[in-house]
């Protein structure tokens, strides 16, 4: 009972440590809970198409969330075991023995465990009851269905006991190898001011380099798939060296210029920084990194999950699309299957081309026929008759021999006034930015080529050269409008899925919406579910940061105060040194998406999303509504800060 009764009183007299601790935890609670609640849930489970899907992305973000709820809670763990060393050392040299204070903290951890668990699981089920309604919302689901599901309760309480269990023997390990009168003096080491890293500052300057040639050469969707992971470590090393190194080497220029140190506004905050700069940088890098991952995961998910309209409209000119070669599918059976289905059909029209070819496009300029191209070259390219190209546009264009038109798709256009295939060069009259009536766009992201030929012999002489012989290459697709009901679409595509060949392939907009509404709808969710967990953690290493660092800058403000410094000039220094660790990672943080936006453009274009209009919106709107997050933390922590440094309200 007497333990009990000091750990209760060390938390209750350490409740402005402890308060953010316990919030820290139960909303890391709340959120793991939230994603088990929603693998378990029968929503997610029963949705119509691509739920493995869903349960797949809802797992890798609980991955990543645990693994942030555990560096989280072990970071705001360390400010509070610096003030808890501090008591256990009184406690020690009034008598208490070191099994004691293990006990004490065993009871501490107990109750903060209790407290987070509780909170965290009725928060999180609550939570989870508007989460679920997004998400099944954002996938186009129609089952709401969330259970307060066994596992997922017992997942998160063993997993929170793993990490309260970790922090439990970091105590008894600092207890067990410290003196007393260390554990006394624990809050009291001084900082010495850092050395020149000139080693820190070149290598963090060549990654950064090296990390932002990577995003800004990236060629193609998949080189940004592969690239993404190493461009994104490269950023993070330089992040901490150049903080470590670059920011110690401006404080001391500025401290070197005269004029502007010897300010009392600047005074102090270039003093107070550059003698905690050992743990300012590290502290203010992994801010800009968090800012920096909310922001980037935002963009990007809420890309797909905007763009995909603008994508499925480019995908499908008509409802449905019906490819057939080799007169395996006639244009009235086609018609038969959709009558059959219940449906209608509405503007109709067809296209003739040749079928799709992998090709590599050399550094001569030639298209060459290969079955393993790699990512740089490799192309799609189809063929089609000046005459078709008329028949299906309207068109009046004139070629001659060797000329041809030539239009890309999922890329940039040829950026070149001659090309070469099946031996003969031709050279591009027009490079078109549409046919109409052709999908802009595929579900494929190689870089589709359609080259017009100016006769069918020019055509019947390509076609000869590049597809074997043994059967007809030319292909016709079938565009057409359908109305009738859900469930009249879904016979149609289970129809033609039974008609579906080598020779006879579809696509229906209908279908390819519901699984591209599960595939971004669920990237977009698990994106808000990680920019949650991200904010929490940035606001939490900025509110310790300045709790700490008021604790330690309290003294010297009582001392300038009794020399005659006034409420309002400590108020300019206190501003102006918040100002420099809040603008500092904002500022890096846009810089480094900044960079990052042409490897973003690849890898939303590794999932068919277009860079549009729609793209930017999203990056402003996320930009300005990360900005007033971390304005609203600005506010709070600054008023915290300099209420504990000052005394003044």
């Amino acid at each position: 009972m007497f333990h009990f009764k000091l750990a209760l009183d060390s938390l209750r007299k350490n409740k402005e440590s402890y308060l953010p601790f316990l919030l820290a935890g139960g909303v890391a609670v709340a959120l793991n809970f939230l994603v088990q609640l929603l693998i378990y849930s029968s929503g997610v489970r029963h949705l119509e198409i691509a739920a493995d899907i869903v349960r797949l992305l809802l797992i890798l973000g609980q991955v990543i969330i645990a693994l942030l709820s555990l560096v989280i809670t072990v970071y705001t763990y360390s400010f509070l075991k610096k003030g808890k060393e501090k008591e256990f050392g009184l406690y020690s040299i009034l008598g208490m023995k070191k099994s004691d204070l293990i006990k004490i903290s065993l009871i501490q951890q107990l109750l903060s465990f209790i407290i987070t668990i509780v909170t965290g699981l009725v928060s999180g089920f609550v939570f989870a009851k508007l989460m679920i309604l997004l998400l099944v919302k954002m996938v186009g689901g129609q089952t709401f269905g969330l259970e307060l599901s066994s596992p997922a309760i017992w997942t998160t309480v063993a997993f929170f006991l793993v990490v309260f269990l970790l922090l439990t023997i970091i105590d008894v390990l600092a207890v067990a190898k410290t003196k007393p009168i260390d554990l006394m003096r624990a809050k009291q080491k001084g900082a010495s001011a850092p050395k020149n890293r000139w080693l820190f500052f070149l290598c963090g300057a060549i990654a950064l380099i090296w990390g932002y040639t990577l995003s800004l050469t990236v060629s193609s969707p998949l080189q940004a798939v592969n690239q993404f992971f190493l461009a994104v470590l490269l950023v993070a090393v330089a992040t901490y060296l150049l903080f470590i190194a670059a920011s110690t080497l401006i404080l001391k220029s500025l401290q070197k210029n005269d004029r502007y140190y010897y300010q009392s506004k600047h005074f102090i905050t270039v003093s107070n920084m550059l003698f905690r700069m050992k743990q300012n940088a590290v502290g203010l890098a992994s801010i800009a990194l968090l800012t920096t991952m909310t922001l980037v995961v935002t963009v990007t998910t809420a890309s797909m999950f905007f763009g995909k309209a603008d994508l499925v409209s480019k995908m499908f000119p008509r409802d449905v699309t019906v490819s057939v070669s080799n007169n395996a599918l006639s244009k009235k059976q086609v018609e038969d299957l959709v009558a059959k289905a219940g449906l209608t059909i509405s503007k109709e029209y067809s296209q003739t081309t040749t079928e799709p070819i992998r090709m590599a496009l050399n550094d001569s300029q030639k298209l060459v026929p290969t079955e393993f191209a790699n990512q740089q070259n490799e192309r799609n390219v189809q063929f089609m008759s000046l005459a078709d190209y008329r028949a299906l546009t309207g068109a009046k264009v004139q070629l001659t021999s060797n000329q041809v038109l030539a239009y890309t798709r999922n890329g940039k256009a040829l950026n070149q006034s001659s090309v070469s295939f099946a031996g003969q060069k031709y050279t591009i009259k027009k490079n078109l930015t549409s046919i109409k009536g052709m999908p802009a766009a595929t579900a494929d992201t190689t870089p589709a080529y359609v080259f017009v030929l100016p006769t069918e012999e020019s055509l019947q002489s390509v076609t000869n050269t590049l597809f074997k012989a043994d059967s007809s290459p030319m292909q016709t697709s079938y565009y057409f409008n359908v109305a009738g009901s859900d469930k009249q679409q879904e016979r149609l595509y289970e129809a033609l899925q039974d008609k579906e060949s080598d020779n006879v392939t579809f696509q229906l907009r209908f279908m390819t919406q519901k699984v591209m509404n599960v595939l971004y709808g669920g990237f977009f969710f698990i994106g808000i579910l990680f920019s949650i967990t991200f904010i929490l953690a940035t606001g939490l290493m900025i509110y310790y940061k300045q709790i700490s660092e008021g604790k330690a800058d309290q003294a010297q403000f009582e001392i300038l105060q009794k020399v005659g410094m006034s409420e309002h000039e400590i108020k300019k220094t206190i501003r102006s040194q918040i100002i420099w660790l809040f603008g500092l990672p904002i500022a890096v943080s846009l810089i480094h998406l900044s960079f990052a936006m042409p490897m973003i453009n690849k890898l939303l274009l590794a999932f068919s999303v277009p860079l549009t209009d729609a793209v930017y919106i999203v990056m402003a709107t996320t930009i300005l509504l990360m900005v007033l997050i971390y304005f609203i933390i600005y506010k709070i922590t600054s008023h915290t800060y300099f209420r504990q440094v000052t005394g003044f309200n």
